[in-house]
């Protein structure tokens, strides 16, 4: 062997190994990251979803992040623009960012713990302000929590379904002696309060992915039990069905279309009262039917909702007000309160094709006490 060729040989294998190193090293395209006590981190924990009084404030492109056991969020887009509609500034040169709330000015600066109020320097920072890569965009987050508590905002996690909420903070109620009223005593099941389930409407179902069964459960029982008092169809055959057709939430056309009912585009005429659905967005997906007693794949076209509220609305309506012909598909649905008569009704009117779809849904019902949320 020559002394050229080895010499070529060599360098290609020095080429090799320098390539690997770099794509070990470097992020790939996309992905968060930020500079932490002078190190380059690359973020791989949950992504959290932020509420302000119900209404939502991440996106696809601006969330909250957990760093160094405390919540950071993008300050401008989510303080500013959105939710409380707080003043904000930011100098390049000294790094300072700047928030102005109900009269206070709250001084910060980045990758440092040190935090004024109204030029009165107060406690450290657990965790510094930093400036992170977000989806291709450097953006400054704060921690939220402390944001929070020096602007006399009320803050929340839920863990259950990884959502932050913000909101105003309100005084308790006074007599007419001035004195404070005692608060009243807690109900048995505050998971069905309106707060919480305004915290979730804008549910994706890519948090599915994170939650056991029990958290699956908890975080949209709430949903299913406002939409049984608005509509009639039990909480518990919702869960049911939800669970089934789903999968806990984690099968693809849930995951890409928040759909979780396994609705197609095309059903009972496509049109019915109360359909919240945009009529044009969907998901094709390869799924398994049963036709006269053989089992076979297919593919189809799904109904794509904005969030798992709006697929959990729609099919609900499509339940109590689709039409076969000149009588409703469904006739009897929302006017029995017992779980087997609305899943035989909701065989009879052909809704899925499987054989045992009534067994395996009155199993999930009672094996995971599904009627708690029949209330």
């Amino acid at each position: 062997m020559s002394y050229l060729t080895t010499c070529k040989k060599t360098f290609a294998m020095f080429l090799a190994v320098l390539v690997f190193a770099v794509s070990v090293v470097t992020p790939a395209d996309g992905a968060t990251t930020y500079t932490y006590k002078g190190r380059k981190t690359v973020y791989t924990d949950r992504k959290s979803e932020v509420y302000f009084e119900g209404s939502k404030l991440s996106s696809p492109t601006r969330y909250g992040l957990y760093i160094n056991d405390n919540f950071m969020i993008p300050a401008k887009s989510m303080l500013v623009g959105k939710g409380p509609r707080m003043k904000y500034k930011y100098n390049k040169k000294s790094k300072k960012i700047v928030l102005t709330y109900n009269g206070k000015k709250l001084t910060m600066k980045l990758n440092s713990r040190k935090i004024w109020v109204n030029g009165v320097r107060k406690s450290k920072l657990n965790t510094a302000p930093l400036m992170v890569k977000m989806e291709g965009k450097k953006v400054a987050v704060v921690p939220i929590k402390r944001v929070c508590a020096e602007f006399g905002l009320d803050y929340s996690y839920n863990s259950t379904s990884r959502l932050i909420n913000i909101a105003r903070h309100k005084e308790p109620a006074k007599t007419s002696s001035g004195t404070v009223k005692a608060p009243a005593k807690p109900k048995a099941a505050p998971v069905t309060t309106s707060t919480v389930v305004n915290a979730v409407r804008g549910l994706q179902a890519t948090v599915f992915k994170t939650l056991n069964q029990a958290a699956f459960i908890a975080t949209l029982g709430p949903l299913a039990r406002d939409d049984y008092h608005k509509t009639g169809v039990l909480a518990s055959v919702t869960l049911a069905q939800a669970i089934n057709e789903s999968g806990w939430g984690t099968t693809t056309l849930a995951q890409q279309g928040n759909n979780i009912f396994g609705m197609k585009i095309s059903l009972s005429g496509n049109k019915w009262a109360g359909s919240v659905w945009d009529g044009r967005s969907y998901v094709t997906i390869k799924t398994r039917e049963e036709y006269g007693g053989k089992k076979v794949w297919i593919k189809a076209k799904f109904r794509k909702y904005n969030s798992v509220s709006d697929s959990i609305a729609d099919h609900s309506a499509y339940l109590v007000n689709a039409m076969n012909g000149k009588n409703k598909r469904y006739a009897g649905l929302n006017m029995t309160k017992n779980y087997v008569q609305q899943l035989n009704i909701i065989k009879k009117g052909e809704y899925c094709t499987w054989s045992s779809y009534v067994p395996e849904l009155t199993k999930l019902i009672k094996k995971y006490n599904l009627t708690q949320y029949d209330r």
